[in-house]
């Protein structure tokens, strides 16, 4: 019997002002934005949980600044902590995703800023990895907010999918793809959502009311 799990992995920043959603601060505020960044945390984890009565998994949350003793106070105790590694955004997303390989069924990895995220798109992900090797989940700013792998995809196709992005960029999803293709992974695309980044960002939260 296959006794391998899904893998759901967070990343998300402890919400301290005048460290969190920094571009968000000239119109928020210090507060504003930091507390905008632990309610888009907190409703993710609160989908992932949603997610767990249907679809049982593990959930990881990788994280940057706080501490362990404040990442469970704030969260809760029930997921897995752990502090993001050093290097940029991709070598960052390729290791937490490396150390699940071989064991896992399938591995997906999301961030805090896309409220349009639900449990819905988490299983919509997890089931695309049946039957592809890879799922991706395009952000409205040329990024994306999504990656996910099946679990027994070798370690370095994997790192050649982080490895020489532009991140920040507006190819970066363009380029990820792109990068697939030249692995020769079959992939699948899920519905295209806005992350909120940036000041003209914010009101896209009317789209999605409960991450206000």
């Amino acid at each position: 019997m296959n006794t391998r799990q899904d893998i759901v992995l967070v990343f998300t920043r402890y919400p301290v002002p005048g460290l969190s959603k920094t571009r968000l601060i000239p119109v928020l505020g210090e507060q504003g934005a930091a507390g905008l960044q632990r309610k888009m945390t907190e409703r993710i984890v609160g989908q992932a949980a949603v997610l767990a009565a249907t679809h049982p998994h593990i959930l990881e949350i990788h994280y940057d600044g706080g501490s362990l003793p404040l990442m469970r106070a704030w969260l809760g105790a029930s997921a897995i902590y752990r502090h993001q590694t050093d290097g940029d955004l991709g070598v960052r997303m390729a290791q937490a995703i490396a150390m699940h390989l071989g064991q896992a069924e399938a591995v997906i990895l999301t961030g805090s800023d896309t409220p349009g995220v639900t449990a819905g798109i988490l299983d919509q992900a997890l089931k695309a990895l049946r039957d592809t090797d890879m799922v991706i989940g395009p952000a409205c700013d040329g990024g994306y907010y999504l990656i996910g792998v099946k679990g027994s995809l070798d370690k370095d196709r994997l790192s050649s999918l982080f490895t020489g992005i532009p991140w920040g960029a507006a190819s970066v999803f363009a380029d990820t793809v792109a990068r697939a293709c030249r692995l020769q992974l079959t992939f699948s695309l899920l519905p295209e959502l806005h992350d909120i980044d940036r000041p003209e960002d914010l009101g896209y939260l009317d789209y999605y009311p409960d991450a206000e």
